[in-house]
């Protein structure tokens, strides 16, 4: 049977399924279909992999100018980036491979494949699996660490992914008991230092792994900084938790102070907050605020839709007390801009944006403008819509931010991007992607525009 017949004889198969009459089964039936179902859905996972796999071979993704297979799934398949990658790594792990001169090879980790392939095991317990043996000392045996895989994934068909978790983490410390084997490429393998999204208290949880050498450094600005402090006889009453925040507060805010930080997109390195008048006037009340409101300003202020928070360029939502309380400092920059939330214009007659300019750019966009994308400002360049060599001018009417992530798709792959009417950019996707080429914006950094029912505004978004 071809290819495309089979999918069709899949598709017709889920067709009468999705119409069946499961109350007229019984309760063993039922439980047996369950299985069958759950094992038809795991084998699915293995031919993902050879088309994925397949993708990487032919180098589709640099066909269409894309940086790579991931960017090719999360455009063809509107996936995040993160579980198109987690995609591309699985195939690599679990999928055929080729030799340089087109000879088959087992995959990466076989018996992990096959369970896969006979539908025994779940994609999450592959993914156990293959964390658990690329986690393991690289100075291992390879015959060491095949064992494992094999072991490991003859336990998945009997356990669920958390227990096969711990018998990996059984396995790990029973190869290397007293982690004798591990070694300098395995510790900066593993480093990491991950800041995560704000909650809805506006706290960020942090989590990593770091190496001796930057333990050491932390430890040794966190002895001078931490240390605690006392009020007459008042004891110090923050823990020793909240000494180590603080401390690491102070240690950024004199990083920033003494300009020895490198310049970022043609900014240097400081603290840009933004924020709209009227969120200037309720924080720090209309009397303190009527000299600069006094000539642009109505008495009766209208709602702020842009909440009790400021933003900064690096995406974060900061309370307007601490927006000020910043801001009366040395190296903070704030930003205040108009009721309409559009900057003045200002333009230059070369083709670099001036600071004053990106600053104006940044309060009109507030992050990357390609719909779904949520980088911030600090992650963005600044793009002539257009191109500066075919006339156009450097100034905010013919600027957008854009990440570096998504700046190729407009030099490259064929999107347009322009200013909309509405004052926001718009994004136009290449015909293979959308035949109809539907304008799309980006709410994710103008949260009011969520609210609307133009659906060019809300088109494309995907969790950022």
């Amino acid at each position: 049977m071809s290819v495309p017949s089979a999918l069709a004889a899949l598709a017709g198969a889920i067709d009468s399924l999705q119409l069946a009459d499961w109350p007229d089964l019984s309760d063993d039936e039922i439980l047996a279909a369950e299985l069958a179902v759950e094992v038809q859905r795991r084998r699915l996972a293995s031919i993902d992999h050879a088309l994925v796999a397949e993708l990487e071979v032919r180098s589709v993704a640099a066909q269409h100018l894309l940086r790579g297979t991931p960017h090719l799934l999360a455009e063809l398949l509107h996936l995040d980036l993160g579980e198109a990658r987690a995609r591309v790594r699985a195939a690599a792990d679990l999928g055929p491979r080729t030799t340089v001169t087109g000879g088959p090879l087992e995959p990466v980790h076989p018996a992990t494949a096959a369970a896969q392939a006979d539908g025994t095991i779940s994609e999450r317990h592959a993914t156990v699996i293959t964390r658990a043996v690329h986690g393991l000392p690289r100075s291992l045996d390879p015959d060491v660490v095949d064992a494992a895989e094999r072991t490991l994934a003859d336990h998945a068909q009997h356990l669920a992914p958390s227990e096969l978790g711990r018998v990996a983490e059984r396995l790990a410390a029973h190869l290397d008991p007293d982690g004798t084997l591990t070694d300098d490429r395995d510790r900066d393998r593993r480093r990491d230092l991950t800041i995560g999204r704000q909650g809805a208290d506006g706290m960020s949880p942090v989590h990593g792994l770091l190496t001796p050498e930057c333990r050491t450094l932390l430890d040794a600005a966190l002895t001078a900084l931490a240390r605690p402090s006392a009020e007459g006889d008042a004891p110090d009453p923050r823990s020793a938790g909240q000494r180590n925040h603080d401390a690491l507060a102070a240690l950024c805010t004199q990083l920033l102070a003494d300009g020895s930080l490198p310049s970022n997109r043609g900014l240097p390195a400081t603290v840009l907050i933004t924020m709209t008048l009227d969120q200037l006037e309720g924080a720090a009340g209309e009397a303190d605020a009527g000299t600069v409101a006094a000539h642009t300003a109505p008495r009766r202020r209208p709602p702020n839709p842009d909440g009790a928070t400021a933003r900064t360029a690096t995406g974060v939502d900061l309370p307007l007390p601490d927006a000020l309380r910043m801001a009366a400092r040395a190296h903070p920059v704030l930003a205040v801009f108009d009721r309409g939330g559009q900057p003045m214009f200002v333009g230059r007659g070369t083709r670099l944006a001036t600071p004053a300019l990106r600053l104006a750019v940044i309060a009109r966009d507030r992050g990357c403008t390609r719909p779904g994308c949520g980088a911030p400002p600090a992650w963005c360049e600044v793009h002539h819509l257009v191109e500066w060599r075919a006339g156009g001018a450097t100034d905010i009417t013919n600027l957008a931010l854009v990440c570096p992530f998504d700046h190729h798709l407009i030099t490259d792959t064929g999107y347009t991007v322009r200013l909309g009417a509405s004052g926001r950019i718009e994004w136009i996707p290449p015909g293979y992607l959308d035949p109809a080429r539907t304008p799309r914006t980006n709410p994710l950094h103008h949260p009011p525009d969520l609210t609307r029912h133009d659906p060019a505004s809300t088109a494309g978004v995907r969790a950022a």
